[in-house]
């Protein structure tokens, strides 16, 4: 049994900034214009995100592609409220599997569009004993990814 490392930020908006960030979220079409990582992506349906679905994204670091493979876990919908369950599914360099020490990668992102409301974004993933010793790297990672994702997320307008 591993240990878990989870990181959460959240971000106060108005109603009309989550709503567009949500619609942004929603329709992979447009990623490439907000999301400063996935300036390409595939998705199962290239308009709409839906429960089940698989996007990958890559992006180019020190002249090697990196895919990343997520899974549509589970999306909870309410008034005002949208809540969108990312499962990772592995990353791949060049095709074949890199990163294999991070398992149970999980990203929960809550928008909620009411007064007071905005957005949150929840990390979550498991590593091995082995793994404890680059705890501080996997910590900064987790701060980093939850915190783009939701700049790039806030700066829609």
């Amino acid at each position: 049994m591993g240990k878990v490392f989870t990181h959460t930020t959240r971000e106060s908006l108005s109603p009309e900034v989550v709503n567009n960030a949500l619609e942004s979220f929603r329709n992979p079409s447009r990623w490439p214009e907000w999301n400063s990582i996935a300036k390409n992506m595939l998705a199962t349906n290239p308009e709409t995100i839906d429960e089940g679905d698989h996007i990958a994204v890559f992006q180019m670091i020190k002249g090697g592609l990196i895919e990343a493979k997520w899974l549509i876990h589970g999306i909870r919908e309410g008034d005002g409220f949208c809540e969108i369950e990312l499962r990772g599914e592995g990353q791949y360099r060049n095709e074949r599997e890199i990163g294999k020490g991070l398992k149970n990668l999980c990203i929960i992102i809550t928008f909620l569009s009411q007064e007071e409301g905005g957005i949150e974004i929840h990390s979550t993933c498991e590593v091995s004993r082995l793994m404890l010793i680059f705890s501080k790297q996997i910590n900064s990672f987790m701060k980093k990814q939850t915190q783009t994702l939701l700049d790039d997320l806030s700066a829609i307008k």
